[in-house]
């Protein structure tokens, strides 16, 4: 695990080794065991690194060169097939000076160029550049585990692990892109290839980007596609025993140890149990405990933990006593405005952890791969509603504003699905995915911003063609491209590595990847549930209370952490004259939000708790954004 940074073609030069390593200083919370850099003679090119020793400690360090001289390497990540692919490639002649998974990549790119990324099973983001031929390389793993962010401008191109190692370029341009605005109040995030700066992007996940005398290329070497098969549950249970085995094994390369995430679901449990009974490991498991029976799953952490015979650590945040430097901090490290509040316990349990281990086995991906999501039921549900006459949809409607003022929450929901219903395309999963309604954003933003918007609405589209009645399957599909990589694993890798920790993701290894695709989704979800080929995996090995546990999101009460007088001083920042918000969001909007923040008023059928401190916690989020960077509207 490693911070990467660098640039190509710069138009100053001069000073270019100054400008490198404060580009690589930016990063030093990624990689605390050693920072290395490297330029062309002329500093028209330079490659940084800020490394995290996990394989070969002594002899990994970065940038690392070719045995011939030609290339140069500076990669984050994991390479976990490295010894067989070393093996291969000695056997073809290569030699290696190291015994660093860094350095068989560099050889396999020597040797095969872009197609070595078809051979390489892990978790990664490099750059190489070829000397001879002037030209640098990039690319990005499968799924968008570890990040890439890059600027293409007048000033040259720029590359970093975070935004903030090309922002620290004060020449590169700060200006906001508004689209990624409609974005995140939309759905919690921007969607790739966009970022918040109209003028960094960030390299979408299975992608290989080049720069050379000829300009810019891209290409995609993967992309996440379902291929039919008539598998049964058997044959899918014991091929998922096999390739659960193989990943987790792969996932285990390490000269360090190794704990794990243990959150009581079905996902870290699953992972921890195999550990231990299918690979006889000695595993030390991680929770963070909330107080607040709706958000703590620290029970049944400690329960799997017993069951299992792992060591248990548990953190447990004091709800009495808020802390907004914290948040504040958290929110600063994203670099740009990021709306899930669950990378505050992301965050403490990151600490935590690192205090004892450098590596950490988490079961991110789980949902994605094995349907676990009730968003991909629902999408069934109006996918099937969507079809039936109008009288039988009037009758839902009719039904579900009966219960308004008896379960205000089931006729939001209800209301939700109905509306998906109307859409066959993949409007249906904005629809069952938005925090706020596009409709509402004219009611949001002061009209200068809703005229640079421009009528945009954000996708989640999957292909061109908007003609399908599309559900749950889809979903998956859509939420592996765009959800994935941008919300998910971009809070996880941002968390991890504000304290030096790498996170592994069994769930994505290669080898699910390959199986998980093939698996019929009616044996990941259906009217029974969520998760069905993996819960009844997982009765092998956990309790029955467990494996029948309804899925919890990973999050914190916010609103009662804060408590009243914590939610006052929110209120007091965001409603400050001086608030930047102010420049993009209406004032009736962000008053009469923090008014029932505070007093915790909500109207339930259209509103839940959660929705509501999620939208403060946007507005919170993009104040900070907005003055830590300076940017420009």
């Amino acid at each position: 695990m490693c911070g990467i940074c660098g640039f190509y073609n710069i138009k100053d030069r001069l000073n270019g080794n100054s400008i490198l390593e404060t580009m690589a200083l930016s990063l030093a919370h990624r990689g605390p065991d050693g920072m290395g850099m490297w330029l062309t003679p002329n500093s028209s090119c330079g490659l940084a690194n800020t490394r995290l020793a996990v394989i070969d400690i002594d002899g990994g360090k970065q940038p690392i060169h070719s045995s011939d001289g030609r290339f140069v390497i500076v990669s984050n990540g994991e390479i976990y097939n490295y010894k067989s692919i070393r093996s291969e490639l000695e056997s073809m002649g290569h030699y290696f000076r190291t015994h660093s998974d860094t350095e068989v990549l560099l050889e396999a790119y020597k040797q095969w160029g872009k197609m070595c990324l078809d051979r390489i099973h892990g978790m990664f983001a490099f750059a190489i550049y070829d000397i001879k031929k002037h030209e640098l390389f990039m690319a990005r793993d499968r799924t968008g585990i570890k990040p890439f962010y890059y600027y293409a401008g007048k000033n040259g191109f720029y590359f970093g692990s975070e935004l903030k190692a090309i922002l620290s370029c004060k020449e590169n341009p700060r200006r906001i892109n508004f689209k990624a605005l409609s974005d995140f109040f939309v759905l919690g995030y921007p969607l790739l290839p966009s970022t918040f700066f109209s003028d960094i992007y960030e390299l979408e996940p299975g992608t290989w980007l080049k720069l050379s005398s000829n300009g810019i290329h891209k290409g995609r070497f993967w992309k996440w596609e379902r291929i039919s098969t008539d598998w049964n549950e058997q044959v899918a249970l014991d091929n998922t025993v096999n390739v659960m085995t193989k990943s987790l094994q792969e996932h285990l390369v390490s000269d360090v140890p190794i704990g794990a995430f243990l959150s009581g679901g079905i996902d870290s449990s699953l992972l921890v149990a195999m550990l231990i009974n299918v690979l006889g490991k000695n595993i030390e498991t991680f929770n963070v405990a909330f107080g607040e029976s709706a958000f703590d799953e620290s029970e049944a952490a400690r329960e799997v933990a017993k069951h299992l015979g792992a060591r248990h650590h548990e953190i447990v945040v004091d709800m009495s006593t808020p802390d907004i430097e914290l948040v504040d901090n958290i929110l600063l490290h994203f670099d740009q405005p990021f709306g899930d509040s669950s990378a505050i316990p992301t965050f403490l349990i990151c600490r935590e952890i690192r205090k004892h281990f450098k590596v950490a086995i988490s079961g991110d991906g789980g949902d994605e791969m094995f349907g676990g999501y009730k968003r991909f039921r629902y999408a069934d549900i109006a996918k099937r509603i969507g079809v039936m006459p109008d009288w039988s949809i009037k009758a839902f409607r009719q039904v579900f504003e009966g219960l308004q003022g008896v379960t205000p929450g089931l006729f939001r929901q209800g209301q939700r699905m109905l509306q998906a219903a109307l859409f066959k395309d993949d409007r249906r999963f904005l629809t069952l995915s938005y925090l706020t309604s596009p409709n509402e954003l004219g009611n949001i933003f002061l009209p200068p911003v809703v005229k640079e918007i421009d009528g945009y609405v954000p996708s989640l589209s999957i292909s061109g063609n908007r003609n399908f009645n599309l559900g749950g399957a889809e979903f998956i599909d859509s939420t592996i491209q765009h959800t994935l990589p941008a919300k998910y694993l971009r809070k996880v890798d941002m968390m991890s590595n504000a304290h030096g920790l790498e996170v592994r993701v069994p769930f994505l290894g290669e080898h699910v990847l390959e199986h998980a695709a093939r698996i019929p989704h009616k044996l990941k979800f259906s009217r029974k549930g969520n998760k069905l080929l993996l819960r009844t995996l997982a009765k092998r090995y956990l309790p029955k209370q467990i494996v029948e546990k309804p899925k919890a999101g990973f999050d914190i009460p916010l609103d009662s952490w804060l408590g009243i007088n914590g939610r006052k001083e929110i209120q007091a920042v965001l409603n400050s004259p001086n608030a930047r918000i102010r420049e993009l969001i209406q004032q009736d909007y962000i008053e009469s939000l923090l008014n029932n923040f505070v007093r915790q008023e909500l109207d339930q059928a259209k509103l839940s708790r959660y929705n509501l401190y999620q939208q403060v916690y946007f507005l919170w989020s993009l104040e900070r954004w907005l003055v830590r960077w300076g940017v420009a509207l």
